[in-house]
Formats: C-alpha cells, sequence, structure tokens
C-alpha cells in the first residue's frame, strides 16, 4: 500500500489518477466537501481516510492501524508544508529509521512526543504555529496550567509554565514550541545506560530529589542521587525497564549502540509512569560518574570500546537481572543568584567530596539562573547509606549561604 499525505483539494494534484490503484490519501476533515463535490464531476478517487485533526500525532497513530495489516510501500506528499513530515514517516514505517531520524527522534521534543503516542503515557500535547493551535488545546487539556517548551532546547531552557489566561507572547506561535499538559507528579527518575539496537545492556536508575523546573524557583539547587527503588521499591524496577525498552523498540536502529537518558515522572503510590523526555546520549550531572561509583561500571569506557569495536559487544551481559548499587552517589548543583559576586565558600570545607567545582569569583556579575546549567556550584559525592547522604545533603545547605550577593547592583 501506498500512504499519501495531502492537505488540500483533490483537485490541485487529479487524485483521480490514483483510483482503483492500492492507494491511501490521508487528508483533514475540512477537506471534505471539496473531495465529495470533485467526486461527483466524476473523478474517481482513491481510498480517502479524512482526520478531524490533521497533526503528526493522529497521522502516525492510523498509519499505525494500517502497518498491522499491511505492508507499506510509500508515504508521500505533494504538500510542501508537509514534505519533511512525509519523509521522516516513510523512514521510520518503510525504512526501519535510519540514523538521521533515530537522532532527530531523540532530539525533536515534537517529534519525540508524537511517534511515541499511544506507546508510552505522556501529557497532551500541541506544536503551537497560530493561537487556534492553543485554543484547541485547552479544549483537550486535563489541568489548567501547562508547560511552554522548545523543541530543541535542553537544560529547562526556555521552559515557561502558563495556565490557561495567560497571554502568549507571538513568537510562540512560529512552530519552534510545543504546549503540554503540566504534570502534578512530583518524583522525577532518569533511566541511563545504552542498547544495542533494541536490546538494553547497561540499565541504571537515578532520582532528583525534586522536578527540576520546581528546583530553578524554589529550593535553589537540584540534587540527583542514584535511586530510592533500589532500596525500596526493587518491583518497580522492572516497570522502568520496560518503559525504556518501549521507547528503544521505536527509536533505535538496528545494531547501532545507542546511549540512553530518559527522565520519567513517577509516582510510587499508583505505579504510573509519565514521560517526561529522552535523549540519546548519556545524563548530564555527572551521572556517569555516579553509575562507577556506584556500580563499578566505567559506561562511558564501555560505550567507547563498543562503538569503536563490536567484538567488545558480547562482553557486557544483558541489564535484565538489575546491577543494584553498593553505594549511594549524588550530585549537588547550585544555582546562580543576583548580583554582584562578594564571597564564595573554600574547597578545603568539603573534603569528603569526590568532584568540587566553583564556577564563580568574587567580583563577577551574577544572573538568577534561568535553566539548570547555571550554576554556580557542582558537587559530586559519594555515602555508604541514607544517613550519611542526608547528613552531607544538610552541611552543603549550610555551605551554600556562604556564597554572598550585592544585590544593590
Amino acid at each position: 500500500m501506498h500512504i499519501v499525505l495531502f492537505r488540500y483539494s483533490a483537485r490541485v494534484v487529479q487524485l483521480d489518477y490514483l483510483a482503483h490503484k492500492d492507494v491511501l490519501v490521508i487528508a483533514p476533515e475540512n477537506q471534505r466537501k471539496k473531495y465529495e463535490s470533485y467526486l461527483k464531476e466524476g473523478h474517481p478517487l482513491p481510498r480517502i481516510l479524512f482526520l478531524e485533526d490533521f497533526v503528526l500525532s493522529e497521522i502516525i497513530l492510523e498509519i499505525r492501524k494500517i502497518h498491522q495489516k499491511h505492508k507499506i510501500e510509500s508515504i508521500t506528499t505533494l504538500s510542501e508544508e508537509d514534505m519533511e513530515m512525509a519523509g521522516f514517516l516513510h523512514d521510520h514505517f518503510v525504512c526501519k529509521n535510519t540514523r538521521s531520524v533515530s537522532n532527530l527522534l531523540f532530539k525533536d521534543k515534537y517529534y519525540m512526543r508524537s511517534f511515541l503516542t499511544g506507546i508510552v503515557k505522556q501529557p497532551y500535547f500541541r506544536l503551537l504555529e497560530s493561537k487556534e493551535d492553543l485554543e484547541c488545546f485547552w479544549k483537550v487539556a486535563r489541568t489548567s496550567k501547562a508547560i511552554l517548551k522548545p523543541r530543541n532546547q535542553a537544560g529547562a531552557v526556555g521552559v515557561k509554565k502558563i495556565t490557561s489566561n495567560s497571554e502568549i507572547p507571538e513568537e510562540y506561535y512560529a512552530g519552534k514550541y510545543l504546549v503540554e499538559e503540566y504534570i502534578s507528579i512530583d518524583k522525577m527518575i532518569t533511566c541511563d545506560g545504552y542498547a544495542m539496537g533494541r536490546h538494553i545492556k547497561r540499565f541504571f536508575v537515578h532520582e532528583y530529589e525534586e522536578l527540576l523546573l520546581d528546583s530553578l524557583s524554589s529550593s535553589g539547587y537540584y540534587l540527583i542521587r542514584t535511586s530510592t527503588l533500589y532500596e525500596e521499591r526493587a518491583d518497580l524496577l522492572e516497570l522502568a525497564y520496560e518503559s525504556c525498552q518501549k521507547v528503544l523498540a521505536i527509536f533505535s536502529v538496528r545494531d547501532e549502540v545507542t546511549p540512553f537518558h530518559f527522565e520519567w515522572f513517577f509516582d510510587f503510590a499508583t505505579k504510573e509512569m509519565v514521560l517526561c523526555e529522552v535523549g540519546k546520549r548519556f545524563g548530564g550531572a555527572d551521572i556517569p560518574q555516579l553509575i562507577l561509583d556506584s556500580y563499578g561500571v566505567d559506561i562511558l569506557k564501555e560505550y567507547w570500546e563498543i562503538l569503536t569495536d563490536k567484538e567488545s559487544a558480547k562482553k557486557v551481559g544483558d541489564a535484565k537481572g538489575f546491577s543494584f548499587p553498593q553505594r549511594i552517589s549524588a550530585t549537588f548543583s547550585l544555582y546562580r543568584d543576583n548580583g554582584r559576586i562578594l564571597a564564595i565558600p573554600a574547597k578545603d570545607q568539603l573534603e569528603w567530596a569526590n568532584k568540587v567545582y566553583i564556577f564563580v569569583k568574587p567580583g563577577e556579575d551574577s544572573k538568577k539562573a534561568e535553566n539548570i546549567v547555571e550554576n554556580s556550584m557542582l558537587v559530586q559525592f559519594t555515602c555508604k547509606n541514607k544517613l550519611e547522604l542526608d547528613q552531607r545533603i544538610k552541611e552543603l545547605k549550610e555551605l551554600s549561604k556562604k556564597f554572598k550577593y550585592d544585590k544593590g547592583l
């Protein structure tokens, strides 16, 4: 079967040439009358599927259904606006992904969410190309709060909370931003590792003390640590693993070694996992070092060896049984504040830490952090147990007070 995406009248490209062929045309519902008029004029047409909402996620859901019953030979379009979309759909469903498509799925949040529609639970979202898109979003959204998120940024750059009454500047309606439901789940876990094709070889779970976006406006720092799932709910590790496996089954390329950093909102009580976003990389916040310190696995060394020598992959066992940590590792990252920096703490007060980075100096002017990578200090450390972890966090909070700012500037 050949699939044609076309958002305009059948008359424009004379779709009657496709009549009686193994072709399905997917078109917007608002074009139905024009197609019916063309048909009444004596022009036969192929099978037409009209979509009320002609957006990528809805198109993917329909093509996925077709793909279960029919072999798809091609996906194409003669609409200039849909060239990119048709090309990626063809590469995904017909070619089973190319590396360029896989990389885009992991990077572009619109494609990321659209291709995972119906695969994992995620917030309702919509690409903002016009004010009508925002109106459509609020008609469907189940929350009164939402997040504006750039399609191609990381580290919470450009992310903004809004409500249904918020006025949105015109620059947000250029197809570069998504709007998505605000998730109220207050736990976020990260799953890091790598896979060979769809098969996970290494798998490690960490969690944030507080949601990253919230931490920018509340605590003034973020803390990521070896997940409490290992201590309290080891049974839920399987759920996290399976959820990551579902994503890799859609996004991965056969035989490619795929590093991954997946972020999930996680409700321990209901066992609900909601996708935040995914990346084709290892996590920041010194996560590879946390893995080495807690599990004894040098994940970067293994990745580079496998990338350059495929025989090395045979030496890495399947992670299905999960590696359990021998200790708790964490990274504490303090955000920058406004003002001229007057004083900073001495590093020798952190002799117990593995790594200490102070990114600011007295006399410098600083602006309040707008994303998670604008830090004044980063400390990576390891603890024997939760009691020691709590003590270290308390010390770090006290030490953070020694960053002094003149806010009269």
